[in-house]
């Protein structure tokens, strides 16, 4: 135990916090990744990927109504009662989609409700997750503890990409959902072994993880005042909607992509496949062989198995980063760096997929937004907030997880969907859905917000500086983020 608090910067009475947490965001993360394979294949295969465009948008809408309903639940739960709350609600929907898809036959219905439902999954066991862990941290133990746990998300998903690589083609997909079904359950046992053992600690405030809060909507409406008069905050707003923008794009690129290789081609080799496929013949060597007697197909096969695939290597990228890059970044480069990562890739990746869209390279452009997202961003994007004080920290995270991400999720949804409505009327570009270049015309959106994302991130970096910079109020928790973050800062009252 020793070695591990000097190895990994873990403090006396720190060490139950930080792995109920890494256990926690494992579990979260390995379940998404385990059914969102399989979404995807039902996804493309029953509804086709042109419904992509349209469920962006139903998803951001019912996730609005669905924000509401969590907000109301903070004013009569405490945390511990509201992550039960959330953890029964979704074990219960995957019981049903379990019986629906073994007994209603895969009607449309269900495909659109399990689209939608795992969606909601990742949004809303995050936001329980980032507050849960933002209640029982301070600014300095975030610094050392935040890439830690990060990691147990990246390595969750590669767990759960790499089980149902082995599964996808053996179980039904009634079974894998059940299988996930019986995993969540550890979730509110871990909440409860974190919460009783943080009590004990003096840098967490007494009570904040067993009372209940005010109204999240209540929150949200006063975190508009609280971001529209702070350039911090919105430039995080503009950032996190930046990013929603980019992503739905890249996804729908990248199963369009797919869908348009199996129909005309009859299958789609992953990046991952294509380079073991020269791996082998360069060194005579049959790694491919290897994996295959493992139990992980990642050469491709039926869609099922790409989609497994080339999640597995997507995570594999991503645990590596996050495990041997983001502290690294973050600690030696800055913020600023962690935070320019991203955008400054998809912004390379989106120009050369418009000169040369070839599959290989709308693959490379969703596999970087994906494995760097749940690694380096994330972790580089939370530590954000870190630093303001608690009060305005949750009002702004209410604002943006009710208004800012819903609109930029809906926004872009519309966006997929008259994209090639405005190419038609103005230049008569056509979007032919039987032709992968046609694709590229999706980047003109991607590299103009990339560039701009980019410049904001700079902007953020500076800021983060100086509100650290400060030391933090006696009896207080953090500083404020005020308007002009090069301006001085007040502290707390």
């Amino acid at each position: 135990m020793q070695l591990l608090r000097r190895i990994f910067g873990i403090r006396k009475g720190e060490l139950t916090k930080v792995a109920g947490m890494f256990f926690f965001f494992f579990l979260i993360i390995a379940s998404y990744w385990f059914l969102k394979p399989l979404r995807s294949l039902v996804t493309v295969e029953k509804l086709g990927a042109d419904s992509i465009r349209e469920l962006k948008v139903l998803t951001a809408f019912v996730s609005a109504g669905v924000v509401v309903a969590y907000s109301l639940a903070l004013t009569r739960f405490s945390r511990e009662r509201l992550t039960l709350l959330v953890v029964g609600a979704f074990f219960w929907a995957f019981l049903l989609f379990a019986a629906a898809f073994a007994w209603l036959d895969y009607s449309n219905i269900v495909y659109y409700c399990f689209y939608i439902v795992i969606d909601l999954f990742i949004t809303v066991n995050l936001s329980v997750f980032w507050a849960f862990l933002a209640d029982i941290t301070d600014a300095a133990s975030a610094r050392r503890l935040y890439g830690l746990i990060g990691a147990g998300g990246v390595i969750g998903g590669f767990f759960g990409s790499a089980m149902c690589n082995r599964m996808v083609d053996r179980v039904t997909p009634s079974e894998m959902i059940l299988y996930v079904a019986l995993a969540y359950l550890l979730v509110p046992v871990t909440v409860l072994i974190v919460s009783r053992r943080v009590r004990r600690l003096p840098e967490v405030a007494q009570g904040v993880i067993a009372r209940a809060g005010r109204s999240r909507l209540e929150d949200a409406l006063a975190g508009f005042r609280v971001v529209v008069s702070s350039r911090y905050f919105l430039g995080i707003c503009f950032v996190l909607g930046c990013y929603e923008l980019l992503s739905a794009v890249n996804d729908f690129s990248f199963h369009k992509a797919v869908e348009l290789s199996f129909r005309s081609e009859g299958g789609a080799l992953s990046l991952l496949g294509t380079a073991l496929d020269g791996f082998d013949q360069f060194t005579g060597l049959d790694l491919t062989k290897l994996l295959d007697r493992l139990g992980w197909n990642v050469t491709g096969g039926s869609m099922g198995s790409f989609f497994s695939g080339f999640f597995l290597a997507m995570n594999l990228v991503a645990l590596v980063v996050q495990v041997l890059l983001t502290s690294l970044v973050i600690r030696r480069a800055g913020l600023t760096a962690g935070l320019l990562v991203l955008p400054l890739t998809l912004v390379g990746l989106s120009a050369g997929f418009f000169a040369l869209p070839v599959l290989g390279l709308v693959e490379l452009l969703f596999l970087a937004d994906n494995s760097l997202n749940y690694s380096m961003n994330q972790t580089s994007r939370e530590l954000l907030f870190v630093p303001v004080r608690r009060e305005e920290k949750y009002r702004a995270l209410a604002f943006v997880d009710m208004f800012v991400l819903r609109a930029a999720k809906a926004t872009a949804g519309f966006l997929l969907l008259l994209l090639p409505l405005v190419l038609e009327a103005l230049g008569g570009v056509g979007m032919d859905d039987a032709d992968i270049s046609s694709l590229r015309w999706y980047m003109l959106l991607t590299v103009p917000l990339g560039i701009a994302w980019s410049v904001v991130a700079v902007f953020l970096g500076r800021g983060f500086r100086q509100l650290t910079a400060r030391p933090a109020p006696s009896g207080g928790d953090a500083v404020r983020a005020d308007v002009q973050p090069g301006a001085p800062m007040e502290g707390t009252e």
